[in-house]
């Protein structure tokens, strides 16, 4: 059997290279069904970021929802006494698409750890997540950003939950003008509104924006995440990865849920991250998970149709032109030929008006090539 991938399409093809990459670093596949009680996803309505679920009632009346996400299927479903568990996985979700307002169901590829996560298991997580990038895009970027530093900043602020989530969100989007106004109407600290003003511009370099953090560390909090963050980018750099990144303390996400390094991923062409991920432990905690930490990211495979959907080689049929003198014998050889060198081919009784491939005309038990 020919070994030639070229009928592979490019989705298909990433498919298999990512999982390559994953299993060779130890993780093993999930597999999940394609849907799950609604009410495990009510109670968990928050991770989903507000999306709105497609529901449907069983045969037994139960409302059930087609899955809108992976992670939550992988923390539940995690032994509290396997240890360290490894997963990756290449399943279908359903929900509201980012870019169009409707339903899709969409592809996506990622990877989930479970356990204890040292400093070795965040590090071969985020290279993991730079090297799937780079089987899109040679130029790929991964933001690196951390939850800590954002939460010790706003601990220096309010402890209102309500303020600190619209804090979260104009930081995230760099927002300076309303967060002085929130600040000026709340009688918030200036010092540290700075400090969050600061996040937002952008620096010369990773280490600059990394000096910039350690300087403007406010509590104990601030300089955990960041010196995590410089630990962490001192040995990327090692491994000569540094143009892949780029430091942004300004990503911020759920405080419910994660608590530590973020990732969002990007590549040319596509307006919106392709990847995203970071640690998540108090998903576990609130789902009465046993296991100390987590961390993951995912890859969509919806923000990356335009990249995606053509075949990995020019796909242009050689055509067989036969006819009622063609010999049959001789046709089916010459198409188990073309079938085992892993070329495509048609074979018609007539060209279509657009073929400007090779064609080969069985002349009885004759074959004849032409350039078109």
């Amino acid at each position: 059997m020919s070994d030639n991938l070229n009928f592979l399409y490019n989705d298909e093809l990433l498919t298999l290279k990512l999982r390559k990459l994953y299993e060779s670093a130890g993780f093993k596949k999930f597999r999940m069904s394609k849907f799950e009680s609604y009410d495990f996803y009510a109670r968990n309505k928050d991770f989903l970021h507000g999306q709105r679920i497609i529901t449907f009632s069983d045969l037994n009346g139960k409302l059930m929802a087609l899955k809108p996400d992976v992670t939550l299927s992988i923390v539940k479903s995690a032994d509290n006494a396997a240890g360290r568990q490894k997963l990756y996985y290449t399943e279908n979700v359903y929900r509201e698409s980012k870019d169009v307002h409707e339903f899709k169901e969409i592809s996506q590829v990622g990877l989930e750890v479970l356990g204890d996560i040292d400093l070795y298991q965040t590090v071969e997580i985020i290279i993991l997540a730079i090297k799937s990038l780079l089987e899109i895009d040679p130029d790929a970027i991964l933001d690196i950003s951390h939850m800590g530093y954002t939460e010790g900043l706003l601990d220096c602020l309010t402890d209102d939950i309500a303020l600190r989530a619209e804090l979260h969100k104009l930081i995230s989007g760099k927002n300076a003008h309303d967060i002085v106004k929130l600040a000026n109407s709340n009688s918030l600290p200036m010092n540290p509104v700075n400090t969050a003003i600061g996040l937002m511009v952008s620096k010369n370099s990773n280490d600059e924006a990394i000096a910039d953090a350690v300087a403007n560390a406010l509590n104990a909090r601030m300089q955990g995440a960041v010196k995590e963050i410089s630990s962490i980018y001192e040995i990327l750099k090692a491994q000569g990865l540094e143009k892949h990144i780029r430091i942004d303390l300004s990503v911020t996400g759920d405080p419910n849920y994660y608590n530590g390094i973020l990732m969002h991923g990007y590549i040319h062409g596509v307006p919106r991250d392709v990847l995203s991920g970071g640690r998540y432990d108090m998903l576990l905690s609130k789902m009465g998970k046993d296991c100390t930490n987590a961390m993951g990211f995912a890859i969509y495979f919806d923000a990356l149709d335009r990249q995606l959907h053509k075949k990995t080689a020019d796909d242009t049929p050689v055509y067989i032109l036969y006819d009622e003198s063609s010999d049959i014998n001789t046709l089916v050889s010459l198409t188990e030929t073309l079938r085992e060198q892993g070329t495509f081919f048609n074979a018609v009784t007539s060209l279509p008006c657009d073929a400007k491939s090779k064609i080969y005309k069985i002349k009885g038990n004759t074959t004849e090539e032409e350039e078109l």
